[in-house]
């Protein structure tokens, strides 16, 4: 008898178990499909931040004095371009989305020696300029953003590199390295002959 009882007990537990097991994955399909429509919201509505109110007027005039003299400062930054042993090879002036390189007249660095041409010109900066056309074509950028390089050289020694129109701080970054691991490959064929 009592064995009777417990299969019953076991059997109820059983259903139990299958009800909620059935509910559980009801909930777990709900859930689902709540997830595939709020990506559908993301990607359809995109990212946005967060607007403060206005401040008052006075606020506006002191913080907008305070932003010109911040973009002031950085609107004109002058970065050194070392080697790895520390030397100085040069100077990168940034002003209104130019950079203006000027190598150290300490040293006769030449347009034919590599990788000048080959990785900075050809690789880094013509493949930029090529990117920014693309964009042009496809509207997402305006003509007059294409970045444009001109060197200003003598008897084939560098002078100065123009780059306009660099873009973004990523980009800036990128010119900055390729700069500096260019110029510090052309010191080493210049030092080690």
């Amino acid at each position: 008898m009592s064995n009777e009882r417990e299969t019953k007990k076991l059997l109820g537990f059983k259903e139990a178990m299958e009800r909620r097991v059935v509910e559980l994955e009801q909930e777990l399909d709900n859930l689902k499909t709540a997830m595939e429509e709020v990506d559908k919201l993301i990607v359809n509505t995109g990212f946005r931040t967060f607007k403060t109110p206005e401040p008052v007027e006075e606020e506006q005039t002191q913080k907008a004095d305070e932003q010109k003299q911040v973009n002031d400062e950085e609107d004109e930054e002058t970065i050194s371009i070392t080697s790895k042993d520390g030397t100085i090879l040069g100077t990168m002036q940034i002003e209104d989305h130019v950079i203006q390189f000027k190598p150290s007249g300490e040293f006769n660095f030449t347009t034919d020696i590599p990788p000048f041409q080959s990785f900075l010109i050809e690789r880094v900066l013509d493949n930029m300029k090529e990117t920014d056309q693309k964009r042009t074509t496809n509207g997402e950028l305006d003509p007059e953003e294409i970045l444009s390089y001109e060197v200003n050289e003598q008897a084939g020694k560098i002078l100065a590199l123009k780059i306009s129109n660099y873009g973004g701080e990523r980009r800036l970054r990128e010119i900055n390295s390729s700069l500096r691991w260019t110029f510090d490959k052309m010191y080493d064929k210049l030092t080690q002959g």
